[in-house]
């Protein structure tokens, strides 16, 4: 084990922590590199780096402008985020090491977002003259213009449906994304100076060979739209639906009335909005038939749980292995029993015990078992660090970088992607320093005594009224229950001085924001 002398000598940063947010600006003005960030776990996981704990911290003291602007530095879609994000940092969330239940984070940033008002634009670079072409308006390319804009580049902004928002617009339901939540914060791309030019389609209007040649840098960043089909015998018959291109139909208005019993096939969050949206439309009885169990179904349990109180019926472990047809109508499902999803090795390769079938009636099938890429994206494995794609200037992001992902996964790649095109078009190295993890610690101690022993707070649930009710179903918390949750932080994150070799030069102190960090020195020498 290496020992360092240096960390054997007295500490003099001294941190209070009930002003402290972990924003790292001591730990980056720290001239002789002493200081380092303890990053909070839940910060660790987020795909994007978002200081959960800073804004977390600042909803608690009743700051919630200074909470949001923390919020945004690094997530500048905080509505959407707020209500669709998978929230790895709850995964990771020490509370729920501790206790089983972790703060509910994601539902602070859906607070932050609506109390904290409407944050101003940052301030943008002046121009550079260089122009980046952004294909997908989704979350991977929002956050690509994002960053672009910012950086003083000019952004166009090509989509192949006509308006911009991509999945966020066409497959989420607006029971979970309200259509002026994606309006508002695309919005603030337009206020930056993107162009938004929409029915322009790869293979089609565009193609990225012309796109290269006429800008400085391509980012593709489209999602997966083509569904995957089961490859059955009569899943063209009648009453059988594919799931996105159904909600596509229920944003669009024109999605079909359902009635009767109605079988959703798979065990994601796009089956859910599915079923969901099912008994919008008028289905008697929705049942969301999966491979795995109910431990192994992808979408959250909190997803689950509110589909299950709107009547959705989940019947876990089971596949379909035949469509029953009447004149050239699904009259049923023939089901086989799932034993196990994964082979040994983590695969894909699902086992079936077919002595164990049952048949299920069903008015309506629903098929919902993912989203393949579409055919004619560059085909090359991107670079892991910078995603450079085919051609020098191309990078990939989102779904057009592997298949299907989170959206917060999206934004991230989307994010990696700009700083790429931006380091090219600048002239920079595209990787040199990129792996660094920055002046930070990842394993130390954490205090578990500051966080509070409230329940966490579940966010107030809008109660379907039946079929046509699209009213928004997750509601924000009320100020008293944020303060609450922020209150069960154990705010694990701080900075320290890890060397020990302090001159009391005091700019740490100095530009500390929260003044929660003071320099303890002779007083004849301060």
């Amino acid at each position: 084990m290496r020992i360092n002398l240096l960390e054997a000598l007295s500490d003099n940063i001294k941190i209070n922590k009930d002003k402290c947010t972990a924003c790292g600006v001591c730990v980056d003005t720290c001239i002789l590199d002493n200081l380092r960030l303890k990053l909070a776990p839940c910060r660790r996981a987020c795909p994007l780096g978002v200081n959960c704990q800073g804004y977390v911290q600042l909803v608690l003291r009743g700051e919630d402008q200074a909470a949001l602007e923390m919020a945004r530095r690094e997530l500048p879609f905080p509505g959407i985020l707020g209500r669709l994000c998978s929230a790895q940092c709850e995964d990771a969330c020490e509370r729920r090491a501790e206790t089983g239940s972790a703060v509910a984070i994601r539902a602070l940033k859906r607070y932050v977002a609506e109390a904290g008002g409407r944050a101003a634009l940052p301030d943008k670079a002046p121009a550079s003259g260089k122009s980046v072409a952004v294909v997908g308006s989704g979350p991977a390319g929002m956050m690509a213009a994002w960053n672009l804009l910012l950086k003083g580049h000019a952004v166009t902004v090509f989509d192949a449906a006509p308006e911009p928002g991509g999945m966020l617009r066409w497959a989420v339901p607006v029971f979970r994304l309200p259509e002026q939540v994606l309006a508002d914060e695309w919005g603030q791309l337009l206020d930056l100076g993107a162009v938004f030019k929409g029915d322009q389609a790869l293979g089609r209007e565009l193609s990225l060979e012309k796109l290269s040649a006429e800008h400085d840098a391509v980012i593709v960043a489209v999602g997966c739209p083509r569904p995957k089909r089961l490859n059955l015998e009569g899943e063209d018959a009648g009453g059988v639906h594919h799931a996105l291109e159904l909600l596509r139909q229920v944003r669009s208005g024109e999605a079909p009335t359902l009635s009767g019993k109605v079988v959703v096939v798979g065990g994601g969050e796009v089956a859910l909005d599915a079923s969901q949206s099912a008994l919008r439309l008028g289905a008697a009885q929705v049942t969301m038939v999966s491979l795995e169990d109910r431990m192994g179904m992808l979408a959250s349990p909190e997803a689950l749980g509110l589909a299950q109180a709107e009547g959705v019926v989940l019947d876990p472990s089971w596949g379909p292995s035949r469509i029953m047809v009447e004149d050239g109508k699904v009259s049923g499902l023939e089901l086989m029993r799932c034993l196990a999803v994964l082979d040994s090795q983590g695969n894909f390769a699902p086992s079936f015990d077919d002595c164990q079938l049952k048949t299920v009636q069903a008015d309506a099938v629903i098929v919902a078992i993912g989203q393949e890429r579409e055919p004619g994206l560059p085909c090359k494995p991107a670079d892991p660090a910078t995603l450079q794609g085919d051609l020098p200037n191309l990078f990939l992001a989102g779904d057009a970088l592997g298949g299907p992902g989170t959206i917060v996964q999206a934004m991230a790649s989307g994010r990696q992607a700009a700083e790429s095109a931006h380091r090219l078009v600048t002239g920079q190295h595209l990787t040199f320093g990129r792996a660094y993890p920055g002046p930070v610690e990842t394993e130390f101690e954490i205090d578990p005594s500051r966080g509070s022993d409230a329940p966490r707070a579940e966010p107030p649930v809008h109660r379907l009224n039946g079929p046509g009710d699209f009213a928004e179903l997750e509601q924000p918390l009320s100020p008293e229950q944020a303060r609450a949750e922020a209150g069960r932080c154990y705010s694990c994150g701080a900075p320290f001085g890890k060397y020990r070799t302090c001159w009391f030069c005091l700019p740490c102190e100095v530009e500390c924001p929260q003044e929660a960090l003071w320099v303890d020195i002779p007083y004849l020498l301060r």
